[in-house]
């Protein structure tokens, strides 16, 4: 199932509006209510993100070693990026509400991808420094 081109854009532009207003501490809330949502999850994600659960735990970690001094070798349009993702996915008010059955999370998934396009390479820069 998928979502219609107009919540394609409108997820798009929720999206650029959370990464244009990154800031520390918004990087730090992001990196809180994201870890909060994915251990709600019980280690059960839903079906729709669940080839991306890997990636969402990576940005969420990024988010919160960055915001601790841990890890700070990003460029700031990635973290931004990274940011914004998590802070779509955490917010209660998305195009498609998360607890439609189904479809709820289509809208999650795009984000976190349309966020990949951008962090890719520096997010498996930080896992591999994570893991040494």
């Amino acid at each position: 199932m998928t979502i219609s081109s107009d919540e394609e854009r409108k997820a798009r532009e929720q999206f650029e509006t959370h990464t244009d207003n990154v800031d520390g501490e918004r990087v730090g809330y992001a990196s809180r209510k994201g870890r909060r949502k994915v251990e709600g999850f019980g280690g059960k994600p839903p079906s729709r993100i669940q080839s991306l659960w890997r990636d969402i735990n990576l940005m969420i970690g990024l988010a919160s070693d960055y915001s601790r001094g841990n890890y700070t070798q990003i460029p700031w349009n990635v973290l931004a990026a990274v940011t914004g993702a998590i802070l779509y996915f955490v917010s209660p008010v998305d195009v498609v509400p998360d607890f439609i059955p189904v479809i709820g999370y289509v809208d999650d998934a795009l984000v976190i991808k349309l966020a990949l396009e951008i962090a890719r390479p520096d997010l498996e820069a930080y896992a591999e420094w994570k893991s040494a």
